[in-house]
């Protein structure tokens, strides 16, 4: 394979507290903006996330992650392809494509086999550093995709170990929320996927992410707990907000990954049903870290043109995310979002183990619900924005009473690994 990318894999393992890991889930649209992260030196983002079909899209900020040592990760969207409504645009294009979504024999023994070498050899050309192997959706462990999933796994395996490359192969483990909660299912799930070979394991957890509440938040993270035995690094897929920040301050995870103010949460209800014609883009929408919230442009300016004092008090003021303060927060979202991301995730690896959580408790989730009922109580807010932040109120007052709960009868015992960060040899 003589167009194959040869990379300088080498992995420097980091002599301090591993820093929790932040990769992109990179849209159709949102290259330009992280390539303008990448152009000012951002180090918070550990890697890039580029599904199969905007590979040519997306090559030139393929080209500049590769040089600047961030990692690369293919998904081949195989998941999507399994369902009706999923396998839509040019999925059915991809080698491993095809007209109708896939079902399990397309993954039996020989079919698998040539599968996952499509795979692979499109994750070698292109100069990925690491591979979201070819999983499905699953409804729990005796789901028909569970087996043909592992043996898909291992045959992607033994085609990276065939070209003798250190491509990174990353077990999707995507389940129900209702069924990953369950014990006695989780254990028999983590059981069979000990066949698969893999480096690493990302939890995509169907109706979970930064709009859970916080009984589902805690019971997510003392299921992510199970994962911790097989000590390899965890990293949570399509999660943000609080919840995502509270799983990695427990030590649930590792890190996290998800979209540009997109796909910070997994819903697979439009995959199942019947395909529909693309309406176009998801527009960005502005993140605002001291309410937790991801406004559409439109609010958030109605918002910060309430009052001089929320303004004053939700406005970034870091001169090296938005110069303009709340002007740059609505003209480039997806910059000050990702940006901002970074920063909390920052903030948490620096903060020692004994007292993550409390950090996270006094210094996250109680200060947005404080500002959350400040805001809720100025005059002349819009009605339906109070009434959105009033709603806000009494679910953060939720949450944030079950987390305190959680740390004080399941504090951390165990502590997930996090990824290895990618870096220059020697330096």
């Amino acid at each position: 394979m003589s167009n194959i990318v040869h990379l300088p894999r080498s992995v420097q393992l980091r002599p301090q507290s591993p820093r929790f890991a932040f990769f992109i889930r990179v849209g159709r649209n949102d290259h330009l903006e992280m390539l303008d992260l990448i152009a000012t030196g951002e180090k918070g983002i550990f890697g890039f996330v580029i599904e199969a079909q905007n590979i040519e899209r997306h090559r030139i900020l393929m080209n500049a992650a590769r040089e600047r040592h961030y990692d690369l990760i293919l998904d081949p969207n195989t998941q999507r392809m399994g369902f009706p409504g999923g396998n839509t645009g040019k999925l059915a294009t991809l080698p491993w494509g095809s007209v109708r979504h896939h079902n399990v024999t397309d993954f039996d023994d020989r079919p698998g086999r040539i599968r996952a070498k499509q795979i692979v050899d499109t994750a070698l050309t292109h100069g990925f550093t690491h591979l979201l192997g070819p999983t499905h959706l699953l409804n729990g462990p005796n789901d028909p995709w569970l087996r043909p999933d592992i043996s898909t796994m291992n045959f992607a395996w033994e085609e990276i170990s065939r070209e003798n490359h250190e491509l990174g192969l990353i077990y999707s483990l995507a389940l129900p929320m209702d069924i990953f909660r369950r014990r006695p299912e989780r254990l028999a799930l983590i059981a069979a996927i000990g066949d698969a070979q893999c480096d690493a394991i990302w939890l995509k957890i169907e109706n979970f992410g930064d709009d859970a509440t916080g009984e589902k938040t805690a019971a997510y993270i003392e299921a992510c707990r199970d994962f911790h035995e097989r000590g390899i690094p965890l990293v949570g897929d399509c999660v943000g907000g609080l919840p995502g920040l509270g799983a990695v301050a427990f030590g649930a995870i590792g890190g996290i990954a998800h979209g540009v103010t997109i796909h910070q949460n997994f819903h697979a209800s439009n995959w199942r049903r019947p395909p529909v014609p693309s309406t176009g883009g998801i527009s960005w929408r502005v993140y605002i870290p001291q309410l937790d919230l991801l406004m559409k442009p439109t609010a958030a300016k109605t918002l910060f043109e309430a009052s001089p004092r929320i303004r004053a008090r939700c406005g970034c003021r870091d001169t090296r995310c938005c110069p303009q303060g709340t002007r740059d927060m609505i003209r480039r979202p997806a910059r000050h979002a990702i940006y901002q991301r970074a920063r909390e995730l920052e903030g948490l690896s620096e903060t020692p183990d004994s007292s993550r959580v409390s950090r996270y408790l006094d210094e996250r989730v109680r200060r947005v619900s404080d500002e959350i009922t400040m805001i809720a109580n100025v005059e002349g807010l819009d009605d339906d924005l109070r009434k959105a932040f009033l709603k806000k109120q009494r679910e953060l007052g939720r949450f944030r009473h079950a987390m305190a709960h959680l740390s004080e009868v399941a504090p951390p015992d165990s502590l997930a690994i996090s990824p290895p960060r990618r870096s220059a040899t020697g330096h």
